[in-house]
């Protein structure tokens, strides 16, 4: 039975599609340990992953980093989720605002929403004046299949909306 759940997990946790994809061909798949996406050909792809999380790095033109960071944790109480949101989540976007904060800048935080897996994910917004442009970090959450899926945006206020404008969504496999 574990091996079974084990397999159901890469059906249902993240597809990335970009707009651009559909007219290239050119298109990657990768799929391990239950993570699975497809992802243009031409940028730069790293697994950083770990025997704790599974951490994908993808990106375009030296520009915007999407990260793709899921805990190989199974969340079966309510109280793993709670603790998988602070750890993964609360802590990655506080840190990210406090070195922003430390480098003088003055970040500010919205919540807001998108799609992970064909569901409302939760996250926050994160934006300041970097290198004379506005810009900073778009990252959200979501619990798949007992696993927490976290995908982050970073880059120039321009980038982050040319990734959304091109058609970035999230659905499932």
């Amino acid at each position: 039975m574990k091996l079974m759940r084990w397999m159901i997990v890469p059906a249902v946790v993240l597809l990335i599609v970009f707009a651009a994809i559909a007219q290239d061909p050119n298109v990657k798949h990768y799929e391990k340990d239950g993570l699975s996406f497809d992802y243009p050909e031409n940028w730069k792809f790293t697994d950083q992953s770990t025997g704790q999380m599974q951490f994908i790095e993808m990106e375009r033109d030296g520009y915007a980093v999407i990260r793709v960071r899921s805990p190989r944790e199974w969340l079966k109480t309510p109280d793993k989720v709670t603790a998988a949101k602070k750890l993964i989540q609360d802590q990655y976007v506080n840190d990210f605002v406090t070195q922003l904060q430390q480098a003088q800048m003055s970040p500010k935080r919205v919540t807001a929403t998108t799609q992970i897996g064909g569901v409302e994910a939760q996250g926050d917004k994160v934006r300041a004046v970097m290198d004379q442009q506005p810009g900073g970090m778009d990252s959200y959450f979501n619990v798949v299949e007992d696993r927490l899926v976290q995908i982050s945006i970073i880059g120039s206020e321009k980038e982050i909306t040319k990734s959304t404008r091109s058609g970035t969504r999230f659905a499932t496999v």
